[in-house]
């Protein structure tokens, strides 16, 4: 195992993307790292993976990872990768997910360990308790319409004839607003994330240098991608899951026994 874990994840082919000074930050301190995982589903999925198994590594490194649960965002719905707008779903069909997904958490992070145990968090904790007004006036004026229509989750959805919800615009707010909370109280400096997540990640680091003056760090996975290039998600069709109940593990063992030769590297 490499002493450095940033050339150990881009040895195993798992950075997409970083912001200058991951390497640096992750060599110098131990990092308190979060990743986020919506909750439109009571089960995670094989798109997953890699940023668990990221997190894993970077735990084993002596980092501090938190899974942070989606409870408040995936009342929004994040517009990244998506061809149109997800179905909103009720306050209470996503805490029964959050409670399903904190289940399967623990099969890959060791919230035991004394040293830098994983823990998971839930931005409905705070999302949910925002003012509307306070929202827009402290956290709205740092974002311009310029900005955030060139990122390229908000261009696809706009040249497409569906558009795009103001509901849905509004999520890159929410998840930049996730980071800086985090970083003002937990002391997390770096956000990681499957590839899609770059602009709204990159706007979480931009909101933090503006809002307080503080550095944060960025660092995207690339996507587990289905023979056509799309994306594997929870609201999508073809998904498989990481729940026994959800994917048999007969399914899921063909799943990799089927893979295309051109995959199997990629996947490993």
């Amino acid at each position: 195992m490499s002493p450095d874990v940033f050339e150990e994840l881009k040895w195993r082919g798992m950075v997409y993307d970083y912001v200058e000074g991951v390497q640096d930050l992750l060599a110098r301190e131990k990092v308190t790292i979060y990743n986020g995982f919506d909750a439109t589903a009571d089960s995670l999925h094989i798109g997953h993976m890699v940023p668990l198994i990221a997190l894993a590594r970077l735990q084993r490194f002596g980092h501090h990872p938190i899974a942070l649960a989606g409870g408040g965002t995936t009342m929004i719905g994040d517009p990244s990768g998506k061809a149109t707008e997800r179905k909103l779903i009720t306050r209470q069909e996503v805490e029964a997910n959050v409670d399903s997904i904190k289940k399967q958490l623990a099969h890959f992070l060791d919230f035991d360990v004394k040293a830098n145990p994983a823990r998971v968090m839930n931005n409905a904790d705070w999302l949910l308790e925002l003012n509307l007004v306070n929202f827009l006036r402290d956290i709205g004026k740092h974002f311009t319409i310029n900005a955030m229509i060139n990122k390229e989750s908000v261009k696809t959805r706009l040249e497409r004839e569906e558009g795009l919800s103001f509901t849905e615009f509004s999520y890159m707010l929410m998840q930049s607003y996730d980071f800086l909370h985090l970083y003002q109280h937990e002391g997390c400096k770096l956000q990681t994330g499957g590839s899609d997540q770059w602009g709204n990640i990159t706007a979480g680091a931009e909101l933090i240098r503006r809002a307080i003056g503080g550095s944060a760090f960025g660092m995207v996975y690339p996507l587990i991608t289905k023979a056509d290039g799309s994306k594997f998600g929870k609201t999508e069709s073809g998904s498989v899951w990481l729940s026994a109940e959800r994917t048999s593990p007969y399914r899921f063992h063909q799943f990799w026994l089927n893979t295309d030769d051109r995959d199997v590297v990629p996947y490993l």
